[in-house]
């Protein structure tokens, strides 16, 4: 009898083992499943404009219509919306200031009352020394400051964009963004702006040193970023401090 409830709780205990150890590693699995990105289908960004068809043309009979994909005198650059042109960013911007200010200043204030009406003025006297009325002041300032700064940015990057609009003398004003998820944050490159269709090169690249009333943006969020971001707290004391 006694070894029989011996074996029953040893039983009891393996089990409890067994149904703890299940529950630790499905847990774990939960943590694990948490912590991976699950494979959603991707979808892409929208496209700021719509290309124009190629197939809604007037039934006149012609053979050549304008508008078509068809070329036989230009090339493939791209001069309608929703035509793709690559931008190559490579932005260099470098700027250094330097301020030097010296001021020096003094003054000397010298008053005194030596006759009046032919008799000089005094005021008692210590340790037989009479005191006339004379007054005399010398003050001085020095300010001294000196201040520098430098600055230096680097950008490059490459960028498809869309053409959205084609404006009445032909320029071309152009619109894209990409998003790339890497080590848990977002970072985002965005470029707007303006074109001549005769700086886009045959491949359909253009730099964007060449593009006009340009916006060049690389922001990101994430873990890394707001470590990088000083606390809001800290901002607003800081706006506050006068010195």
């Amino acid at each position: 009898m006694i070894l029989n409830g011996f074996l029953a709780k040893a039983r009891r205990g393996a089990v409890r083992a067994v149904m703890a150890a299940g529950l630790l590693l499905g847990l774990g699995a939960c943590a694990m499943m948490e912590n991976h990105h699950s494979l959603k289908p991707l979808t892409p960004l929208s496209m700021p404009a719509e290309p124009e068809s190629l197939a809604a043309h007037p039934a006149n009979g012609a053979i050549w219509q304008t508008g078509t994909n068809v070329s036989l005198f230009n090339d493939n650059r791209a001069n309608r919306i929703g035509d793709l042109i690559t931008v190559l960013i490579q932005e260099n911007s470098s700027a250094s200031n330097n301020t030097n200010t010296a001021i020096n200043t003094s003054d000397s204030l010298n008053a005194a009352l030596t006759n009046f009406f032919g008799i000089t003025p005094t005021f008692g006297s210590v340790a037989g020394n009479a005191f006339s009325p004379s007054m005399g002041a010398t003050s001085g300032q020095k300010y001294g400051g000196t201040g520098a700064t430098t600055q230096s940015n680097t950008f490059t990057a490459m960028l498809e964009v869309t053409v959205v609009r084609v404006q009445g003398n032909g320029n071309l004003v152009i619109e894209g963004s990409k998003e790339v998820l890497l080590n848990g944050g977002h970072e985002y490159i965005r470029v707007a702006g303006v074109v001549r269709p005769a700086d886009v090169t045959p491949q359909n690249t253009i730099l964007s040193t060449q593009i006009a009333d340009a916006r060049v943006e690389y922001s990101g969020d994430g873990s890394i970023y707001s470590a990088a971001r000083m606390p809001w707290l800290a901002r607003f004391f800081l706006s506050l401090w006068p010195f």
